[in-house]
C-alpha cells in the first residue's frame, strides 16, 4: 500500500518542477574591456637664469641649474635621461663647456670653460656625475607600485684649481653653453 501511495506523490512532484521549476532559455557571456592610457611627463625648470660671473672663486664648486619631475604610469617600460652638450666648443662636441662668444653669438676664440654634470635623485638620494667634462646617461625613474617617478636636481661642477682651471688663461668677455636634456624609452 505504500508503494501505491508513494507513486502519485513522486509523479506531483515531476510534474509540478517540470510546470512550475526553472528551465535555462539562454546561456552567454557579456565580454567587457577597458583601457588606461600610457601617462609620460618629463618637466624641466631652470632655477639659475642670471648667468655666471666667472672668477677663480666657481673653481672646485657646483651650482645647481635646474630640477626635474618624471612620472609615468608603465611598469613595463625603462627610461633613460640623457644629458649632452647643447652647443658645440672649440674643445669637442661631446664635452661640456662655456665657449666665448662676441656680442652677436659668434665665436669669439677664447678658450673654452669646461664644467661637469651632475644630476641627484631626491627620490633616492643618489647623485650620479659625468665622466669629467663629458655626456652624461642614467636610469631614470624609480618603480613605486605600478608607476615610475622620479624628482630630482641637475647641477654644474666646475674643475679645481689642481684639476686645471685658472682664471687667467681664459679670455674676458661673453660665455655660453647649453645643455640638451633627453628622456628615452626602451
Amino acid at each position: 500500500m505504500l508503494k501505491k501511495g508513494l507513486a502519485p506523490v513522486i509523479l506531483m512532484l515531476f510534474l509540478s518542477s517540470v510546470l512550475f521549476g526553472q528551465r535555462t532559455l539562454f546561456v552567454g557571456t557579456i565580454p567587457l574591456n577597458g583601457s588606461i592610457p600610457l601617462q609620460e611627463t618629463f618637466s624641466v625648470d631652470v632655477t639659475f637664469s642670471s648667468g655666471f660671473l666667472f672668477s677663480q672663486e666657481v673653481a672646485g664648486n657646483e651650482y645647481q641649474i635646474a630640477t626635474y619631475q618624471f612620472s609615468s604610469n608603465s611598469p613595463f617600460i625603462q627610461y633613460q635621461m640623457k644629458l649632452s652638450p647643447g652647443s658645440s666648443a672649440s674643445a669637442g662636441p661631446d664635452l661640456f663647456a662655456f665657449r666665448n662668444i662676441t656680442a652677436d653669438g659668434q665665436s669669439a676664440g677664447g678658450l673654452p670653460i669646461p664644467f661637469s654634470i651632475r644630476v641627484r635623485n631626491f627620490s633616492v638620494e643618489e647623485t650620479v656625475a659625468s665622466e669629467g667634462d663629458r655626456a652624461l646617461q642614467k636610469k631614470v625613474g624609480v618603480l613605486e607600485g605600478s608607476q615610475y617617478t622620479e624628482v630630482g636636481s641637475i647641477s654644474v661642477a666646475f674643475p679645481t684649481r689642481s684639476e686645471g682651471f685658472n682664471i687667467e688663461e681664459f679670455s674676458s668677455g661673453l660665455y655660453e653653453a647649453s645643455i640638451l636634456v633627453e628622456v628615452l624609452a626602451d
